[in-house]
């Protein structure tokens, strides 16, 4: 089965080998470029703690978190823990089911203000009583120009796998303009918010359980063994970028 992933690199080949691995026949078109931007301006002397939800952030701010190697550090997903066990970096929790649940457990630790490192396009800030959350963008998804092949390839693949909300509204647009018709294509989505930025008139939209490529691949198999009609997925708990 071959899936299309949009994602920027080193992303989209990490996403590759889990597909792989799997037994699926991934299909690399990045639609997005990496870049960091300048390091936080803020002193981390002020913070409880820093929260990270992606690896991109772990490696725009390594600078900055060395220089925070006292301050624990709650990552959400094994990719942006790995990330930071690569920088030699270490986490006090990882959380696999979205940003407000690991934001539930800094608190629960006793951190009440959390210093959030993220991506130009992250997602809403968890609201969660007692706990006071800043953000400092470290990097953004610039997109590139539209691959010549891109129709070809959208044409040949069974599934388009969307990361984030950004991507997935970026896809749709460039399926629009490119007069490729949404009922014959089928996304794969880490949660309903970034289905819900694709719009609707697609042949189906698959929802992951949690917001990671694990998830994901479960879903998409069980959608693809049962029936190519299957009912709108079920809630999804959203991730980050």
């Amino acid at each position: 089965m071959k899936v299309l992933i949009i994602r920027p690199q080193p992303g989209a080949d990490a996403t590759a080998r889990r597909f792989t691995a799997a037994g699926y026949a991934p299909v690399l078109m990045p639609l997005f470029a990496i870049e960091h931007l300048p390091p936080p301006s803020v002193s981390v002397d002020g913070y409880d703690a820093i929260l990270l939800t992606s690896g991109n952030a772990a490696r725009a701010a390594t600078g900055f978190l060395e220089s925070a190697a006292d301050t624990p550090i709650y990552a959400v997903g094994s990719a942006t823990a790995s990330a930071l066990a690569h920088l030699s970096l270490p986490v006090a929790a990882t959380g696999s089911s979205g940003v407000e649940a690991l934001v539930g457990v800094a608190a629960a630790d006793g951190h009440k203000k959390l210093l959030w490192l993220a991506g130009e396009d992250h997602s809403a800030v968890p609201q969660i009583a007692g706990v006071h959350i800043d953000i400092a963008i470290v990097y953004r998804s610039a997109a590139l120009e539209t691959p010549g092949h891109f129709a070809a390839q959208v044409e040949v693949c069974d599934a388009v796998i969307l990361h984030s909300s950004r991507a997935a509204a970026h896809f749709a647009g460039l399926c629009d303009a490119g007069c490729l018709s949404r009922s014959k294509i089928t996304l794969a989505t880490f949660s309903n918010a970034i289905a819900a930025s694709a719009g609707d008139g697609w042949a189906q939209i698959i929802v992951a359980a949690s917001p990671n490529d694990a998830a994901l691949m479960d879903a998409i198999g069980q959608h693809f063994t049962t029936t190519h009609c299957a009912p709108p997925p079920n809630a999804a708990i959203e991730g980050a970028t």
